[in-house]
C-alpha cells in the first residue's frame, strides 16, 4: 500500500497492478477516472471506445463490491474482475483487472487498494501542473542548469591552472619571472572569480574581449600560438545568456584542444550578423585525438538550449574545426499556460522527452507502445510549433516541466 501511495500518477496503476499480481493474477489493468482512461495494456488510440465500455461496466459494479465475469474491454469480450470505489469523490470510477478472478480474500484486497489508489489519482489529476512528476522534471532541469554552471566554472579554473603550470614550467622564464607570472595569473583569476557577472546586455566586442583575456593568459605559457578574430559588428548587443554561452563554448573548445590534440596554433573567431552569433574554433593539432563525444557532452547543450546548433569536424592529421551558432533572439519563454495545448498524456511524454529519453524508453516508462510514443512526440512538436525534440525539451525546461 505504501508503494502505491508513494508512486507518481504516471505509474500508480502499474504499481497497483504489480502489487495485486501475486494475489489476483491478471493480464493487464485499466481504470476509468473522470472520463479519462488509464491502462497498463491498451494503446491510447483505443481510449475513446474504452471510455464507453468502462462506463457501461460501472453499471454492473455496485460501489464497495467486486464483480467478476465477461465484459467488452478494448473491443473484445474478456474475463474481468472489476471494482468500484465507495468514496463519494471517486463516484463513476472503476478498476478493471483483465483476466482476473480471485477468491473472496483477494477481492477484498483489490477493493482496499483501489480505494487508496483512486483517491490519490484523483488528487494528483486535480493538481495539474503541481503533479509530482513535473516537480521531478523541474528538479532535473534545475540540476541540468547547475551542472552547466559547474562545467563553465570548471573550464575557467582549468584554464587558470593550465596557464599557471605553463608559466612555472616555461623554459623561457627565470624562476623569479615565472613566480611573478604565476602570481599575476592567480590575481587575475581571483579578481574574475570575485567579480559579479554582467547583469545586462553587452556588446559583442565587450563579450569577445572578456573571453579573450582568459584565453591570452592560457596561451601565453602553454606552448601554442593564439589567433583571436573579433567580430566585425562589435557594437551588436548580446543578451547575457548568449554572451555567456559563446564564451563558455569558445573556452571549452580551446581547453579540449590543448588537453587532447597538442596544437601549435589555435584560431578563435566570432562573426555576428542580424540573426546569429557564430563561434569558430580551429586548431592544427591531431584531429584523431579530439574527443568529439566529450566536447559535445560539455558544450552542445549550451548552444541547443538557446535554439542554436553545434558541429565538430575533426580530421586525423589535419586538425579540428568546431562551429557553433547561437541565435541572437532568444527563444520565447513560455508562460504558465504555454503548454496548455497539450493533453495530460502528451505532458507526460514531454516530461520524459525533456529528460532526454528516446521513444522506446518513453514507451516502456509510460506503458504504451513505441508507435504510440512516436505518435505523441509528433503531435507535441506540431502543437508547440517546434522542429525538433531538442526545441520541445527546451520549451519544457523553460516552463519548469
Amino acid at each position: 500500500m505504501l508503494a502505491v501511495l508513494r508512486s507518481p500518477d504516471a505509474v500508480i496503476l502499474a504499481r497497483l497492478s504489480a502489487e495485486l499480481a501475486g494475489d489476483v493474477p491478471h493480464d493487464w489493468a485499466a481504470a476509468l477516472i473522470d472520463d479519462a482512461v488509464h491502462s497498463t495494456g491498451l494503446e491510447l488510440g483505443a481510449a475513446a471506445p474504452v471510455v464507453t465500455e468502462l462506463a457501461e461496466l460501472i453499471q454492473r459494479v455496485p460501489p464497495g463490491t467486486t464483480w467478476s465475469g465477461r465484459a467488452v474491454v478494448g473491443g473484445s469480450a474478456r474475463q474481468v474482475l472489476a471494482v468500484a470505489s465507495t468514496e463519494p469523490a471517486a463516484a463513476g470510477s472503476v478498476l478493471v483487472l483483465v483476466g482476473g478472478r480471485g477468491n473472496a480474500t483477494a477481492r477484498d484486497l483489490v477493493q482496499r487498494l483501489w480505494e487508496v489508489a483512486v483517491v490519490r489519482l484523483r488528487m494528483l489529476m486535480s493538481l495539474g501542473a503541481l503533479d509530482p512528476p513535473l516537480y521531478l522534471a523541474a528538479g532535473r532541469a534545475a540540476a541540468g542548469e547547475h551542472a552547466k554552471a559547474l562545467t563553465a566554472l570548471k573550464d575557467a579554473h582549468s584554464a587558470t591552472l593550465t596557464a599557471l603550470l605553463g608559466a612555472l614550467r616555461s623554459r623561457r622564464l627565470e624562476d623569479s619571472a615565472a613566480r611573478q607570472a604565476a602570481i599575476s595569473l592567480a590575481s587575475m583569476a581571483l579578481t574574475g572569480l570575485r567579480a559579479r557577472p554582467a547583469a545586462g546586455e553587452r556588446t559583442a566586442a565587450e563579450a569577445f574581449a572578456a573571453m579573450s583575456a582568459g584565453l591570452r593568459s592560457l596561451s601565453g605559457y602553454s606552448g601554442f600560438d593564439l589567433e583571436l578574430v573579433p567580430p566585425e559588428r562589435g557594437d551588436r548587443l548580446l543578451a547575457p545568456a548568449v554572451a555567456a554561452a559563446a564564451g563558455t563554448v569558445a573556452r571549452g573548445c580551446v581547453l579540449t584542444m590543448v588537453e587532447h590534440t597538442d596544437p601549435r596554433r589555435i584560431r578563435v573567431g566570432w562573426e555576428v550578423n542580424d540573426a546569429d552569433l557564430t563561434i569558430s574554433v580551429r586548431d592544427n593539432g591531431n584531429g584523431a585525438l579530439f574527443p568529439q563525444e566529450l566536447a559535445e557532452y560539455r558544450l552542445r547543450e549550451r548552444v541547443i538550449a538557446l535554439g542554436g546548433d553545434f558541429a565538430v569536424d575533426a580530421v586525423p592529421g589535419w586538425g579540428t574545426a568546431v562551429t557553433a551558432r547561437i541565435p541572437l533572439a532568444l527563444p520565447p519563454v513560455p508562460g504558465p499556460d504555454a503548454l496548455g495545448v497539450l493533453s495530460p498524456r502528451e505532458l507526460e511524454v514531454l516530461t520524459e522527452l525533456a529528460a532526454g529519453r528516446r521513444n522506446r524508453e518513453i514507451a516502456t516508462r509510460l506503458h504504451i507502445t513505441e508507435h504510440t510514443a512516436k505518435f505523441h512526440v509528433a503531435s507535441i512538436l506540431a502543437k508547440l510549433g517546434v522542429r525538433s525534440r531538442g526545441e520541445a525539451a527546451a520549451l519544457a525546461r523553460d516552463a519548469h516541466l
